[in-house]
């Protein structure tokens, strides 16, 4: 593998990462909320369930394009 495709593969991956890591970190924001002792806050858990949700739309449908398996397709 060349050095430019090998730098292109691990700026792709490093990029995968990042989402991975905000799309957790937006879920674990709402279990904290959802765990608070005086209660959740429905604008919060919203916002923050609404961004997860089209995290996750905007991450399928990327990644869905590379790989050849998807659990929401049918077989």
């Amino acid at each position: 593998m060349d050095p430019q495709t090998q730098n292109t593969s691990l700026q792709r991956l490093q990029n995968v990462e990042r989402r991975v890591v905000r799309v957790l970190d937006i879920a674990g924001g709402v279990m904290e909320e959802l765990a608070s002792p005086s209660g959740p806050r429905k604008d919060f858990v919203n916002s923050h369930c609404r961004e997860f949700m089209q995290s996750i739309k905007v991450d399928y449908s990327s990644s869905s394009l590379h790989l050849p398996f998807s659990p929401y397709r049918e077989s």
